[in-house]
């Protein structure tokens, strides 16, 4: 037999679960609001870093372009000196003619000799400082047509990728390449 409570025990009973309901939503309550500041400071790391991943990327640009800049001033001063030394070759050359009969024989062949040998390392070091041929403009379908070429017969058609033929099902797609599970 069930007992029977009276109306002061249920209202204590009734008094106690409020209790302890109050008690467990004011935890809730105070985990809530933790919750909410770790979100707020989480937040708030995220944009420094994605501010700082902004500031790295630009650094990362201008230090490439400087690169560029330094790689250009020395292929630049490079071939100042080759002209330089063309130059200094070329006045040699004319020294060592316009000496012909007024030093003796061994002596004039020594400059004639010396100029040929500058003459020719100059010959040599000439395409080291031609001016770079442009880039290649990057064309990613053409790289991927490359790569596609140099693989073995798959089943895979590019033409398929770049245009779709009928609806894409994206589900079987990912299953079929093992992105997802079945």
């Amino acid at each position: 037999m069930a007992k029977k409570f009276t109306q002061k025990e249920t209202e204590q009973l009734i008094a106690g679960i409020r209790e302890a309901y109050e008690t467990k939503l004011r935890q809730l309550n105070y985990r809530i609001e933790g919750l909410e500041g770790e979100n707020r400071s989480l937040r708030a790391s995220l944009a420094e870093m994605k501010a700082r991943e902004g500031q790295v990327g630009r650094a990362i640009v201008q230090a490439e372009g400087k690169g560029e800049e330094i790689k250009e001033f020395y292929r630049l001063s490079a071939e100042t000196e080759w002209r330089t030394l063309k130059l200094f070759c070329d006045k040699w050359r004319a020294l060592a003619a316009s000496m012909a009969g007024a030093i003796p024989a061994a002596e004039q062949k020594k400059y004639a000799g010396f100029a040929d040998d500058l003459a020719a390392l100059i010959g040599r070091r000439q395409a080291q400082f031609a001016p770079a041929a442009e880039e290649e403009k990057f064309d990613p379908k053409a790289v991927i047509e490359k790569y596609v070429e140099g693989e073995e017969e798959s089943g895979f058609n590019l033409d398929d990728v770049l245009n779709p033929k009928g609806k894409l099902d994206l589900e079987k797609l990912c299953r079929n390449l093992g992105l997802m599970d079945e």
